[in-house]
């Protein structure tokens, strides 16, 4: 680490309705506790290897020295606040995991803005719920510098082939100087928008990446002031007709830039795991046998310790 103050509070977005999930995830998942709490919209209910799928990132944010996490959900949701107040409180002993709730479902934006009374003036990590994100790519976001805010970029080429394709829609990251110029959601063609310049990694280092497309998986480091761009974010242009936009945090973002915010871009070439679809269970559970077995073992480990008498 860099000698940065210590970021120890994380925010997991997790209050979606999970509607992309819902065709045919009972090819992929049998279990009636799961299958019931993923059609509830609890996607990351989805066991692997005997544990949710979002047990595996809560033990990658301990093993990062997150001492505090707070899991954005739906009032109605219980899956996980029945979990993590039993024993998975047991299991990540060293973190304190709260709940925030979004009352009404309208955008990531306004999902990070329920969670205001946890963050509490701190600087803090926001991502997604339905990834896995690495202990390498979450402690390099905590060394973003004090002032700035921060973004893993990630390398198209880091991901797993059976969901590369899909990737080329996820939004772009356009960058200066090594910090975000721009995101580009849904661009039409990708490849018009690669990056040349020098951007951080780990340990305080830069690397020079030239000609690459980068996207964003949703992973920051923000101080306080995004909730307030969260707060005062118009609706989006609605993406169907008949529905109204939300609030969303890409467009939060771009009202921070607007506003002199900076935010650090950190190159990252690896793999995500991806949650959305019901064939991402299988294409999931194959990443985690492969290349995740410490994990399994080490949450294992922790379960075995917590349901001892």
């Amino acid at each position: 680490m860099s000698g940065n103050p210590v970021i120890g509070k994380a925010v997991i977005l997790a209050a979606g309705s999970a509607s992309r999930m819902q065709n045919g995830i009972d090819r992929y998942v049998s279990d009636g506790e799961e299958l019931s709490a993923i059609r509830a919209g609890e996607k990351m209910a989805a066991r692997f290897a005997r544990f949710p799928f979002l047990d595996y990132q809560i033990l990658n944010l301990v093993l990062a020295k997150v001492s505090m996490i707070n899991i954005v959900l739906r009032p109605e949701d219980r899956f996980f606040t029945e979990r993590y107040r039993g024993v998975g409180k047991l299991m990540f002993p060293e973190a304190e995991i709260s709940f925030s709730f979004q009352e009404v479902a309208d955008g990531t934006a306004h999902a990070a803005l329920s969670a205001s009374d946890f963050v509490e003036g701190d600087r803090f990590l926001l991502l997604n719920g339905d990834n896995h994100y690495s202990v390498d790519a979450l402690e390099m976001l905590m060394e973003t510098p004090p002032g700035l805010s921060g973004v893993a970029a990630y390398d198209r080429l880091g991901f797993n082939p059976s969901v590369r394709e899909r990737v080329r829609s996820f939004a772009v990251v356009e960058t200066h100087g090594g910090l975000l110029s721009r995101i580009v959601e849904k661009p039409e063609e990708p490849d018009r928008h690669m990056v040349r310049d020098f951007l951080s990694i780990r340990g305080g280092l830069e690397k020079e990446v030239d000609g690459k497309v980068l996207v964003s998986m949703n992973l920051w480091c923000f101080g306080p002031e995004i909730l307030e761009m969260c707060r005062i974010v118009p609706r989006h242009v609605p993406r169907k007709p008949g529905k109204q936009g939300e609030y969303e945090l890409p467009d939060a973002v771009a009202l921070l830039l607007e506003r002199g915010g900076g935010i650090q871009v950190f190159y990252a070439c690896e793999d995500v795991l991806d949650l959305t679809r019901p064939e991402d269970v299988e294409i999931v559970g194959r990443q985690i046998r492969e290349h995740l077995e410490n994990r399994i073992g080490e949450l294992g480990r922790r379960y075995s310790v917590a349901v001892r008498p």
